[in-house]
């Protein structure tokens, strides 16, 4: 038996895909590998954005503009090597 807790995070999950697609429509699978995994990654996607923004705040990672008009993120000036 799925914890109660896993059943209500994914059917939040689920709801919000639908929110966001008011016609969408799959099966199981296609539940599973596109909505969840997509839901997962625009999450994913916030949390990697605000760690790369504390690691620029520090000094560890430096932020620049690409020609793309796209943050490009590099080892920063405050990094201190473990081997060193």
């Amino acid at each position: 038996m799925c914890e109660e807790h896993d059943v209500n995070t994914i059917a939040a999950e689920i709801m919000e895909y639908l929110h966001r697609r008011p016609t969408a429509s799959d099966s199981l699978d296609g539940i599973t590998h596109w909505w969840l995994v997509q839901q997962t990654l625009m999450r994913n996607i916030q949390v990697v954005e605000q760690a790369l923004e504390k690691l620029a705040g520090e000094g560890m990672v430096s932020k620049s503009i690409n020609s793309n008009s796209e943050a490009v993120y590099r080892l920063g000036p405050n990094y201190i090597s473990e081997q060193e």
